[in-house]
């Protein structure tokens, strides 16, 4: 175990690094949610609250531009793990003492913490523009933490495509995968005013469930139901991609 836990730091010291080599990734990574931020807002805050009975749509729309943010990110440890074999890099740490398993936990953490400095821009900036925090400070320190935990188990996706192809435009369909997910949420208006069957498909949904528990704490605070379930929707969603990941690991280097 501690020798698991060394190579996975030395690695994720690695997978950061490389993230400062190219800076303008993780620019568009910020940019892009924000934009998207400031435009919804624009076209439907003004009409929110008699639409939907919603005050504060700047509160309402962060956590989407937030988890937009993690998508982004996530997508970081695939494509460097695709470099990695098409370099023939991986095949060397696979001569090394690492242990295996430290290979991808190593992209997953790094990933995790490069999730959560993004996050803390996109949150700093949404309360600049007044999106508010009914928690206060530990609140925000949350969002930040169940962000940096979903951007975790979300990369798995992307890391164990990159594992299974070592295709570059392959690993990139992690990020694809979240437009989906994110439309089938209650991220532009609450999940009450669906129709029956888009309902259906929000409530199984486990991007639901991680957007209400940061919107709690974003518009009212501290709310014990809604953050235990997007804990159990965040581990869930890290178990099924951990085994995915680790499945893929076996299969490139059995």
């Amino acid at each position: 175990m501690i020798r698991t836990a060394r190579a996975t730091y030395y690695l994720t010291l690695r997978a950061l690094r490389e993230t400062t080599r190219q800076p303008g990734i993780e620019v568009g990574n910020v940019f892009i949610p924000l934009f998207f931020l400031f435009v919804t807002v624009g076209a439907i805050g003004q009409v929110s609250g008699r639409a939907f009975g919603i005050d504060n749509y700047k509160g309402f729309q962060l956590p989407v531009a937030i988890l937009q943010g993690v998508a982004g990110a996530s997508g970081s440890s695939g494509l460097g793990m695709v470099t990695d074999i098409e370099r023939g890099y991986f095949d060397k740490l696979m001569l090394t003492p690492a242990p295996r398993v430290a290979l991808v936990l190593g992209r997953l953490a790094a990933d995790g913490v490069r999730v959560m400095v993004l996050t803390g821009i996109i949150l700093t900036v949404g309360l600049l523009i007044g999106s508010g925090m009914e928690s206060g400070p530990g609140g925000a320190a949350l969002v930040v933490i169940l962000a940096g935990a979903f951007g975790l188990a979300y990369s798995g996706i992307g890391l164990s495509i990159a594992l299974r192809t070592g295709s570059p435009q392959a690993a990139q369909l992690g990020f694809l995968i979240f437009f989906p997910l994110i439309f089938l949420s209650p991220a532009f208006a609450p999940k009450e005013v669906f129709a029956g069957w888009l309902e259906f498909l929000a409530t199984i949904n486990p991007v639901t469930y991680i957007l209400e528990g940061m919107r709690g704490l974003i518009l009212d605070g501290w709310q014990p139901d809604k953050l235990a379930y997007a804990l159990l929707a965040i581990f869930g969603l890290g178990g099924v991609t951990l085994s995915m990941t680790l499945a893929a690991l076996r299969g490139r280097t059995a």
